[in-house]
């Protein structure tokens, strides 16, 4: 029982280290996104794994670990100058609202452009929200740190920009893309910023990421080893001591 122990332990390791792989891809895949946020692996601790024999726990194993969930990193990105009139920045905890096939959404990905009927849209088409609806521009752009809209110096609108009530308040659909799952509220004056002609990047720091991947590699290695070690030991009790016997 304790080399089976074992080796479901060093399994559980590797497995823990494939998904927190898999989740330091992704981060990387998206550096340069325009406002993505990195997502970080949220492991089980030891004492939390319990043996279960269909719906019988059998008792708890030690050495063991699990990747149970994953969240998102909120920490703000830099922010770069494009000189484009339709792009945004946000400065502060704030969101821009979008309007899709699913409901409203909210993202920090501020590169709009304008779709066929002069609305401002996201690149994948959603359109931008405002606080009366979606924003028709019919002119050249300009707008304030507040988030209020001029064309051709007439007022068109206002971003609506809102912030998370709680932390946990929004959840990553992809896509850059964030559905409310708790109360959001409109951002009041002076607690967020727009910056127009600019861009947040995405918080994913290269080299944090590759140190991460690289110990979570020799990790795996190590758990490898250990899962190696016991399958050999399990191979001489079954085929050398239960012989002898």
């Amino acid at each position: 029982m304790f080399l089976l122990r074992g080796i479901y332990s060093a399994a559980c390791g590797m497995r823990a280290q494939e998904t927190r792989q898999s989740l330091i891809a992704n981060n990387l895949a998206n550096v340069a996104t325009p406002g993505f946020k990195r997502d970080v692996g949220v492991g089980e601790s030891f004492s939390e794994m319990v043996v279960r024999s269909g719906r019988t726990p059998v008792g708890r194993l030690g050495m063991t670990s699990a990747i149970t969930s994953a969240y998102f990193d909120m920490s703000e990105g830099s922010v770069s100058n494009t000189d484009c009139p339709y792009d945004f920045a946000i400065e502060g905890d704030g969101f821009f609202a979008v309007e899709t096939d699913w409901g409203i959404r909210y993202t920090r990905a501020g590169n709009f452009k304008l779709d066929a009927d002069s609305y401002l849209v996201t690149m994948e088409g959603h359109r931008v929200l405002g606080d009366d609806g979606p924003i028709r521009v019919d002119g050249q752009l300009v707008a304030g740190s507040d988030g209020v809209l001029y064309a051709d110096g007439r007022e068109i609108g206002r971003l609506l920009v809102v912030m998370p009530s709680s932390p946990d308040a929004l959840t990553k659909e992809g896509g850059g893309l964030f559905a409310a799952r708790g109360e959001v509220i409109p951002a009041g004056t002076g607690q967020v910023r727009v910056i127009q002609g600019a861009l947040e990047l995405s918080n994913v720091s290269v080299v944090r990421e590759m140190v991460e991947m690289i110990a979570g590699y020799r990790v795996y290695e190590a758990a490898q080893r250990a899962l190696l070690s016991h399958d050999a030991c399990l191979d001489r009790a079954i085929n050398e001591v239960g012989r002898v016997g």
